[in-house]
């Protein structure tokens, strides 16, 4: 039953690539709590770019799309503090979930990393060209840098005395990275050309489609 609950929150992850509660994998101190604090996205997973074209960026629309992420972050992680069981320890919930965090960090990197790979693949009917694969490279190293902000600020609130004081403050900062994140891949995906763009969407959506 255990692996079979794992399975399915597994899926909803990778089903879900822009869902952004926290997530610490089985064998890991909190893993059953996290779980337990896990909420899906109310909206759909994007796999298209939410923008027209790369001139006009929708701002407004992904600022809805990163409020609600930071959202889901806050509210896992008040989740968490609220039904962790620490043991007598001056060490705080943060840095006690550090190593379990990283864990779950490393995890989600490995399933974008899927996303990835369909991006190279050279069997899709249009794979990327030289020039378009130099700004994959470029969009990942932006990715993998908000990710880690991200993982960064999610430890420091953890950390926090009073850390539902700092709310407000925290959502902004949390806004703000998802944000990036989704408007440096809509900026990469709107660089393409129509045809590599069409495949490798439809190639994004032809797995979520499997997945579920």
């Amino acid at each position: 039953m255990v692996r079979f609950t794992l399975l399915l929150f597994t899926l909803t992850i990778v089903c879900e690539v822009y869902s952004h509660s926290v997530w610490i994998p089985e064998g890991n101190f909190g893993f059953e709590v996290s779980r337990d604090c896990y909420k899906p996205l109310s909206s759909e997973t994007i796999t298209k770019a939410i923008s027209p074209n790369i001139q006009n960026l929708d701002r407004a629309k992904m600022a809805v799309h990163a409020k609600e992420s930071a959202e889901l972050r806050l509210s896992s992680l008040d989740c968490i503090l609220e039904n962790i069981k620490q043991s007598e320890s001056e060490m705080r919930i943060g840095e006690i979930l550090t190593p379990s965090l990283q864990s779950g960090f490393q995890l989600e990197e490995l399933f974008f990393q899927s996303e990835w790979r369909i991006l190279l693949s050279e069997n899709r009917p249009y794979p990327l060209t030289p020039s378009e694969q130099s700004l994959a490279k470029q969009w990942l190293e932006s990715h993998k840098e908000i990710k880690r902000e991200i993982f960064n600020l999610t430890i420091e609130y953890l950390s926090e005395k009073n850390p539902k004081s700092k709310r407000d403050r925290y959502l902004d900062l949390f806004t703000g990275y998802y944000g990036s994140l989704l408007r440096e891949r809509d900026k990469f995906l709107l660089s393409l050309s129509i045809e590599s763009y069409t495949s490798y969407t439809e190639a994004l959506k032809q797995r979520k489609e499997t997945s579920e």
